[in-house]
Order: structure tokens, then sequence, then C-alpha cells
């Protein structure tokens, strides 16, 4: 073998190491990336699932009323109503940010 043939296997070699470095790298980054993001959701549904209940006895409250579905439905379009408006300003002061 000539030294060029030894440089030509040793840089492919090389190139092989640094590709496959740089896709585990990039791997790593992204599982990284969306398993904070996967915990940030978890996260979130827990506190969403903790307020529910606060939520519903505040609205049930302030709506007296008989307890019957259409009572059920005027709950459910309410709180949407409601969620609806806090995403729509939580989201404009992000984008003002």
């Amino acid at each position: 073998m000539t030294v060029k043939n030894i440089f030509k296997k040793d840089w492919r070699a090389k190139s092989r190491s640094m590709i496959i470095n740089g896709e585990v790298s990039n791997f790593t980054k992204t599982f990284r990336n969306n398993f904070t993001t996967l915990l940030i959701s978890a996260l979130g549904m827990v506190a969403a699932l903790s307020w529910n209940d606060a939520i519903k006895q505040a609205v049930i409250n302030l709506l007296p009323g008989e307890k019957t579905i259409i009572y059920n439905f005027y709950i459910a379009i309410t709180i949407t109503i409601i969620s609806v408006t806090f995403t729509y300003i939580l989201s404009r002061l992000k984008t003002e940010n």
C-alpha cells in the first residue's frame, strides 16, 4: 500500500466517523428538545386538570339553574369561550415580546 491509499482509507474512516457522530449529536439534541417539550406539556396537563374542579364549581356558582344536559352544555360553552379568550390574550402577549 502506498501512503496515498493509507491516507484515503484513514480520511474515509474519519469522514464516516464525523458523519455518524454528527447524526448522533443531532439525534441527541432533537430527542432532548422533544422530551423537554413533552415534559412541559405533561406538567401543563396536570395543572389544567387540577384547575378543572375549581373552574367547574365557580361556573356552577355563577350560573344557577337546574342540573340538566342543556345546563352542562351551557357550562361547557362558557368555559370554552373563556379558555379561547384567555389563550388569545396569552398568544398576543407572547408575540409582542
